[in-house]
């Protein structure tokens, strides 16, 4: 192999080394960014593969550098590097760098924008099938307002029951809690019911509290059931991928709230 074929290897694997390494470090700046905040705005199938390409291009990197090393050492041995009389431009690291920076500012567009319209989707589509399950069963939910008027421990067995058919009638809907208001000496309590259980004693409910969030659904629930019009609400939470959406009801006997809670690990983006 002639000294100018061995300079022209050394030239493009040195060239294909940096588009790699560069690749590397944006890949590493996402998966800093995914496991940093908690979030992911793509599907599992593109994850996975932008995990697999990832550790591909640690591998060609690793390649693509032994290759010019060893054209390296095999050119010094057959002449001196200055002989070859190779000089890089004076603009392109300023060039290199720019691109990178240019791209990085791209990928954490994409990992923050992905990941907010992701959200909102899945909202939407929850939102969108939770009423059409409750415009289909309105006796349903009118028999839940008439059950907790009452408050009986067979009346919550009811209610249970109501819950966990309202939770299966679409394949997307998430955990579905019903959330009523009593009260706590003159202060306001909420309740839940999501899985019905009975008591040691017989005939005997034991009410489950609510524990609200406090910047996510405390003064929404308290304004409902201190008697004002509320609309439905939609929250997500930036780390854990949490969605709550609230939809009201206000009954002839009693009001409450249906909770539909999900806890998303992939976005929407991708395959």
């Amino acid at each position: 192999m002639n000294l100018e074929t061995k300079a022209q290897i050394a030239r493009s694997s040195l060239f294909l080394l940096i588009i790699v390494i560069g690749l590397v470090f944006l890949g590493a700046l996402v998966c800093v960014l995914c496991a940093g905040f908690n979030i992911n705005p793509f599907r599992e199938t593109t994850t996975t593969f932008l995990v697999a390409a990832f550790v591909g291009l640690i591998g060609i990197a690793a390649a693509l550098f032994l290759l010019n090393v060893a054209t390296d050492i095999s050119m010094i041995a057959d002449a001196s590097i200055a002989a070859l009389n190779i000089q890089p431009r004076a603009d392109a690291l300023k060039k290199w760098v720019i691109g990178f920076f240019a791209a990085a500012f791209v990928l954490v567009a994409l990992i923050f924008g992905g990941t907010y319209f992701s959200r909102l989707r899945y909202l939407d589509v929850v939102q969108d099938q939770a009423n059409e399950v409750l415009k289909e069963n309105e006796n349903l939910l009118a028999e839940i307002s008439q059950r907790l008027s009452s408050g009986e421990p067979a009346d919550f067995k009811r209610i249970s029951e109501i819950r966990n058919f309202l939770a299966n009638q679409r394949s997307g809907l998430p955990n579905v809690t019903i959330i009523y208001s009593g009260k706590f000496g003159n202060k306001l309590a909420l309740y839940k019911v999501n899985e019905y259980y009975w008591n040691t004693e017989p005939n005997t409910y034991q009410p489950v509290y609510f524990e609200c969030t406090r910047n996510l659904d405390c003064d929404y629930l308290k304004r409902f059931f201190s008697g004002n019009q509320v609309d439905v609400l939609k929250k997500s939470t930036i780390r854990d991928s949490l969605f709550n959406i609230y939809i009201p009801y206000t009954g002839k006997d009693a009001r409450f709230v249906l909770l539909f809670d999900s806890r998303n690990n992939y976005g929407k983006l991708g395959s």
